[in-house]
């Protein structure tokens, strides 16, 4: 009866008191209230009786752990002399919904440039503008033909985001028989670069001497690009990140004082119990796991060794609760002593939380890593072949450059054929642009089952009306290379190892998107913006047929 915990099980209701000088009849109806009162009062006393027939009294020395052959679970504890704690592991991980969306692609549009430098009279400038992000990134604009100082290029790119520093940029100007001249190269950092920026980049070049470019010159300015930055969010999977944990052993949980109680809230809740002392974290980043829940004898401040406590069983203690008729205010007082230890315990984690904090910040200010930019963690090949088998592609076809073939009379009409290795999907087709010539712009979009194949084969073809058509180049790509996304330029080799006589590199421009693993896998094959086997005037021009089918 002097257990808190147990106060609504066992306490009798307040019993309603007569006044001196009320009347008869007000005295009679209270009558009925008593007497239920009395009623439920012995049932209380008779099932108290009945539990301490059948309860276990436990002596515990101090430190020495509680060991029965039920589990804890299916017991109930009540401190009569002394303290028990209890003690378990604490573990927190980190959520990765709850952290925010990275930085995934970032969308460049090269709008124009102006005053740049080198053209002459008898020479205007055929320029392109080369876009490159870190050491294997960039993309390049195709080439406007006699535009001079002032060309509107126009053109959209993208990268796929790896906390890169810088993005340079590069505007050439195209010679057919010879290398390539610089008109100008500018950098801007990214950290500049917010969502929707819009401004110019700089360009410089080396100042030249009386005969030659000198290095001990100051770079003379050659005028500027304009650009504009959107860039793409994206929430933080489990492939892309290993989630945080730590661990904290045999941490004190709660102290049970003489008259506590322990093990109740577990019958009488069930697993609600757990989840509502681990939802403790509720409003923090991190999971919470208990496990490994003792209990031992605590240490007494008078020196006495020995802690008393007694135990009933589950089954006993639910039949004694049924018995006093109260099982209803004892569930609901269960709940609110719930949410009391989950308070106690939610101070308890934020302290270790904090503590943690600070370690990492202290190692990594060691490592000289403090303010840094994060360093992105590779995702595994091998767990991305599993975890996106049976999704689809998003496969965007931007452009190609310097495509051999053709002639005079029979300008280039290209289109590229994209497959997964072995794959028995069928395989993902531009349209042909008609007259495009070497520098052909498809911005092509469309997607392509996975299945788990290790590489993805890129040709390039050249359409025929009356004859077969010609393999242009081939190019490879590799699960390595797209697991994460892919945005940037392939080089194009010809078909049967032959070798280039020009010194331009064929090369097509591609990007690869994936969407997240939240996503559902789709089931079927759809094509992009282009249909399959269409032809289209040069750049993106009408439809105006179809490609043979191979």
């Amino acid at each position: 009866r002097q257990v808190p915990e147990l106060s609504s099980v066992c306490k009798s209701e307040q019993k309603l008191g007569t006044d001196q000088g009320t009347s008869a009849a007000n005295s009679q109806k209270t009558m009925p209230d008593e007497n239920k009162d009395k009623d439920s009062s012995g049932m209380v006393a008779h099932g108290l009786r009945d539990l301490s027939k059948v309860a276990t009294t436990i002596h515990l020395r101090t430190g020495q752990e509680l060991i029965c052959n039920e589990s804890l679970d299916e017991s109930v504890l009540v401190v009569s002399q002394g303290a028990l704690e209890v003690r378990g592991d604490i573990t927190v991980t980190e959520k990765l919904d709850a952290l925010p969306a990275k930085k995934v692609r970032i969308r460049i549009h090269v709008d124009r440039a102006e005053n740049l430098a080198g053209d002459s009279m008898f020479d205007k400038l055929d320029p392109y503008c080369i876009v490159k992000m870190g050491e294997n990134k960039k993309f390049q604009t195709p080439v406007l033909w006699n535009v001079g100082v002032n060309p509107k290029f126009e053109y959209n790119g993208v990268f796929t985001y790896q906390n890169e520093e810088s993005i340079e940029f590069t505007i050439m100007d195209f010679d057919k028989y010879s290398s390539d001249d610089l008109c100008g190269v500018g950098t801007i950092t990214t950290a500049e670069l917010y969502d929707g920026f819009q401004g110019a980049v700089k360009l410089f070049r080396p100042k030249r001497g009386i005969f030659k470019a000198d290095d001990d010159l100051e770079p003379e300015f050659a005028g500027k690009v304009f650009i504009k930055v959107t860039w793409d969010y994206e929430k933080v999977s489990a492939l892309s990140k290993v989630a945080k944990s730590k661990s904290w052993k045999d941490q004190e949980l709660f102290m049970l004082g003489e008259q506590a109680c322990w093990g109740h809230e577990h019958i009488m809740l069930q697993h609600l119990f757990m989840r509502t002392l681990e939802g403790a974290v509720n409003n923090m980043p991190y999971t919470l796991t208990l496990s490994n829940i003792r209990v031992l004898g605590a240490a007494q401040k008078g020196g006495n060794p020995v802690v008393s406590c007694w135990k009933a069983s589950k089954q006993r203690f639910v039949e004694f609760v049924k018995h006093t008729g109260r099982e209803k205010p004892f569930l609901q007082a269960c709940r609110i002593s719930s949410l009391e230890k989950q308070a106690h315990l939610k101070t308890l984690v934020q302290r270790l939380i904090k503590k943690w904090e600070i370690e990492e910040e202290t190692n990594k200010l060691r490592r000289g890593l403090l303010g840094g930019p994060s360093i992105e963690e590779a995702i595994d090949p091998s767990r991305f072949r599993i975890a996106y088998r049976g999704f689809k592609a998003h496969i965007s076809v931007r452009s190609a450059c310097n495509l051999t073939g053709g002639g005079v009379f029979d300008i280039l009409a290209p289109y590229v054929i994209l497959r997964f290795r072995n794959s028995k999907q069928p395989a993902f087709r531009t349209g042909v642009l008609k007259d495009a010539g070497a520098d052909p712009v498809w911005d092509c979009d469309g997607e392509m089952l996975y299945n788990g194949e290790t590489a993805l084969e890129i040709s390039v073809w050249d359409y025929e009306t009356n004859s077969a058509d010609d393999l242009l180049g081939t190019g490879v790509i590799t699960v390595e290379q797209f697991c994460s996304g892919f945005e940037g330029m392939i080089p194009l080799a010809l078909p049967g190892g032959k070798k280039k006589k020009t010194m331009k590199q064929m090369v097509i421009i591609i990007g690869i998107q994936w969407p997240p693993l939240e996503q559902a896998p789709a089931a079927s094959q759809t094509w992009g913006t282009n249909p399959p086997n269409a032809i289209t005037g040069g750049n993106g021009g009408t439809l105006v047929g179809f490609a043979n089918t191979r």
